[in-house]
């Protein structure tokens, strides 16, 4: 359901962007889907919900490695990808958890290819394993922790054929998860600095209505 704006203008995109909720004249108020999802990917993870920064000390360490806070930041992945690049940047066409990780960090492809094979394990079963046959280049198994340091993705020696028998250390992946939520945290404040310098474009195709329309919730 679209808002009701009545005279109020608006700038979709810095509410989508920054706002945790936006009070119209008529007493609607609008929240974005990706600050209520970062606040609760921080929430779960133990960060500081309105910045992203790691709480000092985060409650025992372990809510770091969460694997639900990663699910949500996944999820913000996939919808950054949807709606943003940097003006003068060329989207591809690959999927929008792909594109936003192109556009927006610095990461090797088959880096990016283990976080979305990773991405799939948890949003399809929950597990640490992702199996393609059709694409083993996002065929992976993965082993995780909270490490406060280590790199996101450290690829194995050999990729995995998929085969539960033939799993050994030479050909497990290795994800930080601690380091994929600092990554998302960044990719955020990078999307933050981009839109007021006036360097970020929108690009779904209805533009600033099917921001309002998708991902842009009202309640009273």
């Amino acid at each position: 359901m679209r808002p009701i704006l009545g005279s109020t203008e608006i700038d979709a995109v810095s509410i989508h962007l920054m706002l945790k909720e936006y009070k119209l004249e008529n007493g609607q108020i609008l929240e974005s889907c990706l600050t209520h999802a970062l606040w609760e990917a921080r929430h779960i993870s133990g960060r500081d919900k309105n910045t992203g920064i790691v709480l000092d000390p985060s409650p025992d360490g372990s809510y770091l490695g969460r694997w639900s806070a990663v699910l949500t930041y996944c999820a913000i992945i996939d919808q950054i990808g949807k709606c943003y690049k940097p003006i003068g940047k060329i989207a591809s066409p690959s999927n929008s958890f792909i594109k936003a990780l192109k556009l927006f960090t610095k990461l090797l492809p088959n880096e990016i290819d283990a976080l979305y094979g990773l991405r799939n394990a948890f949003v399809h079963d929950f597990s640490l394993y992702n199996w393609n046959v059709k694409r083993p280049h996002i065929q992976h198994v993965f082993t995780v922790d909270n490490h406060p340091t280590n790199s996101a993705v450290v690829l194995p020696a050999n990729m995995w054929d998929g085969k539960m028998s033939n799993r050994n250390s030479n050909n497990t992946t290795y994800i930080n998860l601690r380091a994929l939520g600092d990554l998302v945290e960044n990719i955020y404040s990078s999307l933050v600095n981009l839109h007021r310098n006036g360097n970020l474009e929108l690009i779904l195709p209805g533009g600033e209505t099917e921001l309002l329309d998708r991902y842009i919730f009202i309640h009273f």
